[in-house]
């Protein structure tokens, strides 16, 4: 699929058959899940190659973000899935060509999106000619970086409220209960920590990116280009820290809540082991009599049978009200 922006942002029509040339005034042209006809038709715009989805693949930082004919080559991993429990990377190639940016992608970011809704409210007071497509640059790994910002404070919220649900756990009286409820728990745990190392990660990528357009002739001439990859940077930076402190806050809760499993364990223990010293004396008076010894006098007495179960009674009471006093239970 091919879409078409202006330099004002403006959504252009794409074209309805594959021999059909591209708009010469597209600024951004956004590929998602490109066939190799679209990548042609862009190709001839451009007058550069596109990279492959293979390429999009290699981790090498050479091969992310270089020049080549006069065409500037990145690739971002950008976190997209990150409202559901199962976050994941998406790379995200872009090309910087004869003053238009070009976008392959196989995943659909929310910051996409957002900001394709709300690009010609963005563009429409710059005058863009041979810089449009660093601007649309820029402006798109804002976006970027908004959202991240944005799946940050989203998650550390609900940590905040798993960490309030967590210690609240404790006062129920059901340890089976809460050991059922903790262990659920691991597994939400688990999700936001996925969800946190894919925004660091896509975060780290953001940054080398922000980096290398700050060595570009363009951005270099452009004062205000300039200053919002040096804004771009810092907003990462800040973000980054931000990310550290929630894994912190995460890790926290991990060992908390299997601390909390751990006590509640004990206490199942506990319980088993009091209930095994209740009945220890008793079953020790009730096997000296199971003894098939003949030479045993008291065994003949009719009051032997009562005797013998007061004192198995009286020896568990024993225990029982000892540990009582002792707040075992």
């Amino acid at each position: 699929m091919i879409r078409l922006y202006d330099g004002a942002g403006v959504s252009l029509d794409a074209p309805q058959t594959p021999v059909q040339p591209l708009a010469e005034r597209a600024c951004w042209i956004d590929l998602l899940h490109p066939t190799p006809e679209e990548e042609t038709q862009v190709e001839a715009l451009i007058g550069v190659e596109v990279p492959s989805r293979d390429e999009l693949h290699d981790i090498e930082p050479s091969s992310r973000l270089y020049i080549e004919n006069g065409a500037v080559y990145l690739t971002a991993s950008v976190v997209w899935k990150a409202d559901s429990d199962f976050a994941e990377i998406a790379d995200i190639g872009f090309v910087l060509a004869g003053g238009r940016l070009v976008t392959i992608r196989y995943a659909e970011p929310k910051a996409f999106t957002m900001f394709a809704a709300n690009a010609h409210r963005e563009l429409a007071h710059r005058e863009l000619a041979g810089a449009g497509g660093h601007d649309v640059m820029t402006r798109l790994i804002e976006a970027m970086i908004d959202r991240s910002a944005e799946v940050l404070e989203h998650r550390s919220r609900r940590i905040d409220a798993l960490s309030t649900e967590v210690f609240s756990r404790g006062a129920v009286a059901n340890p089976e209960a809460v050991t059922r409820d903790l262990e659920a728990t691991l597994t939400v745990i688990a999700s936001h920590q996925r969800t946190i190392a894919k925004v660091r990660e896509s975060l780290m990528s953001l940054a080398r990116i922000a980096s290398f357009l700050q060595t570009l002739p363009e951005i270099m001439g452009d004062k205000t280009l300039k200053q919002r990859c040096r804004s771009m940077a810092g907003d990462v930076q800040s973000l980054s820290e931000h990310a550290d402190f929630i894994s912190e806050n995460i890790i926290f809760l991990l060992d908390a809540s299997l601390g909390l499993i751990s006590v509640q364990q004990n206490q199942v223990m506990k319980v088993l082991s009091v209930a095994a010293m209740v009945f220890l004396p008793p079953t020790f008076i009730g096997t000296v009599y199971g003894m098939n010894f003949q030479n045993m006098p008291e065994l003949s007495q009719p009051w032997a049978y009562p005797i013998a179960l007061a004192v198995m009674a009286t020896s568990a009471l024993g225990p029982y009200l000892w540990f009582k006093r002792k707040g075992w239970f």
